[in-house]
């Protein structure tokens, strides 16, 4: 038994890809395991080995009779089975923790920030990959991190893209190399107020030593302040200071500052500047993300689904010169969508809302362009369409999460371009 590890009794909350991952990897090894999730969706057994207990409908007090309980990244700590856990002392412990105790690796690489983790995670994992260093990209991206556990190895460079969920209870979690790109208001009906939401997103620092680097953007101040009180090396990237060397074929000032910190932790890497800079003038981006669809007569669609924020959704208008029909909505998560009036004043020329904030969505825009109150993507992208003119951007950047009518994110930008892609010329 690792003497870092010494749990005998493991519940997963979360049926997710990161519970089934974590589940996958524990019955594996002989661990009985709970599998906690509050739908009722039967088809979870045809992903998991028959070994693992399953709890569908809620969350019983059965998962307080474990000494470890694994939340996935979507569960939030305030229900009330956590909660108990806490009092009860119970070990809680997130998969990156996890992954952190009980794999090997060469190096670990944690991202993280508001906007632009993907992207730098994606970067960062091709140029290591173009280097000729076994790579695992992970995480918040793609595949969860425990996929990796079993397979693995002292020269395994572990890029991971880590979410601030992620970050709620990291216990020894330390990172060779951190990121923190950005902090704009995110994910406040979880956190509460920004001031919990960077606390959170500074423990991906908190047990740093001079030994490690975290890697900071100087032009954001929250992150300016995260990197006065952490204990490792930092090394600054700056879009203010430095311009990018090379052009990029994406499109965006946000995505030259997501090279240049891709380029700083590569360096901390021990990357060559040649397989760097190649490797970021072919990039061609990542899906969901700025990314073009289709060109119908003149008006292109693109498909931005990650924009899950106020702040991502103002990155991506940001990135386009034409006239921009805008596709806004989903879940509410608790920050105003006010702070981009002066953009859509200048660059919109329709609002299309939809979805659970669509009601919101008007209340506060409706002065800054004309809005367009509908149900759905479907409906959205045939309203856009049929108003769009020669020269026109059609976009999707919801400012919000999917969960009100989607799995996540990739399911509503996958529905968005099916639809485009079906469009009658």
């Amino acid at each position: 038994m690792n003497k870092k590890f010494p749990f005998k009794n493991i519940s997963i909350i979360g049926a997710g890809k990161t519970g089934i991952s974590c589940a996958k990897y524990f019955s594996s090894r002989g661990y009985p395991v709970l599998l906690s999730d509050i739908s009722d969706d039967k088809k979870i057994y045809e992903y998991l080995p028959k070994n693992v207990e399953v709890e569908l409908g809620g969350h019983s007090e059965k998962i307080l009779q474990s000494d470890l309980i694994i939340p996935c990244p979507d569960v939030s700590p305030g229900i009330s089975v956590l909660r108990k856990a806490a009092e009860k002392n119970i070990s809680i412990l997130t998969d990156i923790e996890i992954f952190y105790l009980l794999a090997r690796y060469k190096l670990i690489i944690a991202i993280t920030g508001t906007n632009g983790k993907t992207t730098t995670t994606s970067m960062v994992g091709e140029i290591l990959k173009n280097a000729g260093k076994k790579t695992a990209v992970c995480g918040n991206i793609g595949s969860p991190v425990m996929d990796y556990a079993p397979t693995s190895d002292e020269e395994t460079y572990i890029v991971m893209e880590v979410s601030s969920y992620q970050l709620d209870y990291i216990r020894d979690f330390t990172p060779d190399i951190a990121a923190v790109l950005n902090i704009t208001p995110d994910h406040l009906k979880r956190h509460k107020t920004m001031e919990n939401y960077a606390f959170t997103k500074m423990k991906i620092l908190v047990n740093q030593t001079g030994n490690n680097l975290c890697v900071i953007n100087k032009d954001d101040e929250l992150c300016r302040k995260i990197a006065e009180e952490c204990n490792s090396a930092v090394r600054y990237f700056s879009l203010k200071e430095n311009r990018l060397k090379i052009p990029l074929k994406i499109p965006g000032p946000h995505n030259m500052e997501n090279a240049l910190a891709s380029i700083e932790i590569s360096k901390a890497a021990g990357i060559l500047e040649s397989v760097i800079y190649d490797t970021l003038r072919d990039f061609p981006g990542v899906e969901h993300r700025l990314e073009f669809v289709r060109e119908i007569k003149g008006v292109k669609y693109i498909n931005d689904s990650k924009g899950t924020n106020v702040s991502s959704t103002e990155v991506a208008i940001k990135s386009f010169e034409n006239p921009v029909i805008l596709i806004l909505g989903g879940r509410d998560k608790g920050s105003p969508y006010t702070p981009l009036i002066p953009l859509i004043k200048s660059k919109v020329k329709m609002i299309i809302a939809i979805g659970e904030a669509k009601n919101k969505i008007f209340s506060e825009l409706k002065d800054s362009a004309p809005v367009i109150l509908l149900e759905n993507v479907d409906q959205a992208v045939e309203k856009a369409k049929n108003i769009s003119i020669p020269g026109d951007i059609v976009l999707l950047s919801p400012a919000c999460s999917s969960f009100d009518q989607f799995k996540n994110y990739e399911e509503r930008g996958k529905c968005f371009k099916n639809i485009v892609n079906k469009l009658k010329v």
